[in-house]
């Protein structure tokens, strides 16, 4: 027991890299005018996923955040995490992208890619 310890402590403060996000679901998924856009991401990492944060910009205007809710355990070291934001319009466009943090000591972050969209 005490050596499975001393492994996960050692694991935990090892981890120099952020969280990997190896998945992002948009929905729905052709957004219509007045919907509200639901981003959900899946992350793991060795010492766990701590939080999310979500970015987004509609028609080039400043970028807005908001925390993202934790939705499910998946595993240990990670899980499901959704937050959205809207309503859209006809005609908006917008960006969005993901910032995970672990739970190491020092909470590396990682980010998604980028996602753009226009509503027409």
């Amino acid at each position: 027991m005490i050596l499975l310890i001393g492994i996960i402590v050692l694991a935990v403060f090892d981890d120099v890299e952020g969280p990997l996000i190896y998945q992002v679901d948009i929905l729905p998924v052709t957004p219509a005018p007045g919907d509200m856009i639901n981003v959900i991401i899946y992350a793991i990492d060795v010492s766990g996923v701590s939080s999310a944060q979500l970015y987004w910009s509609i028609n080039g205007e400043e970028w807005e955040s908001k925390d993202m809710s934790f939705f499910a355990c998946l595993c240990i070291a990670g899980g499901r995490w959704v937050a959205n934001f809207g309503p859209v319009q006809e005609g908006d466009a917008f960006e969005f992208y993901v910032t995970v943090y672990d739970s190491s000591p020092t909470t590396n972050p990682a980010d998604s890619q980028m996602f753009s969209f226009e509503i027409s």
